[in-house]
């Protein structure tokens, strides 16, 4: 079987779409500035300071989304070897997880879902979650794992939808 690595460190931001986050971010914070300005300083009462509210918080969230495309990830990837499934990636703390396909018994492949289920032989579960990932990637991953799950034995169920348990 052959190794797939994904490094997922890369951003899926292009340059472009970086600037307009943020000139979108800074063109709210202008515009909550100056309702602020013109009513503290230019005494216009025609607008209320509170309508500033609005501006200022979507320049927040703006603000985050343009910083968090900004932000280089390190050590996310995705990996998938002869021995183990590991991986690290998420947007807070992500962890490093990993699965040895010697102690997986089962895999539950739901049809439409971004999800894994892993069984294993000690009657543990765990969920591997691809929403983080692409659609390609998630694709590529998981035709990958049933490839090698078919390789070494391992039982593989596909079913509609992960129980909610």
């Amino acid at each position: 079987m052959e190794k797939l690595f994904y490094d997922l460190s890369e951003s899926e931001f292009t340059k472009g779409r970086k600037i307009l986050l943020w000139i979108f971010c800074a063109i709210f914070f202008l515009a909550g500035s100056g309702i602020v300005f013109m009513n503290a300083v230019q005494h216009n009462r025609t607008i209320h300071v509170s309508v500033s509210i609005v501006p200022f918080g979507i320049s927040l969230f703006v603000g985050i989304v343009a910083y968090m495309s900004v932000i280089k990830r390190k050590d996310h990837y995705f990996l998938i070897d002869d021995e183990k499934i590991e991986y690290r990636f998420g947007l807070f703390k992500p962890i490093k997880h990993s699965h040895r396909w010697a102690d997986v018994e089962e895999i539950h492949m739901p049809h439409r879902e971004m999800k894994l289920l892993f069984k294993y032989k000690n009657g543990n579960n765990d969920i591997v979650n691809l929403t983080w990932l692409g659609k390609k990637k998630t694709h590529f991953i998981r035709k990958h794992i049933y490839i090698a799950a078919k390789e070494k034995n391992i039982d593989l169920k596909k079913v509609i939808a992960l129980s909610k348990k």
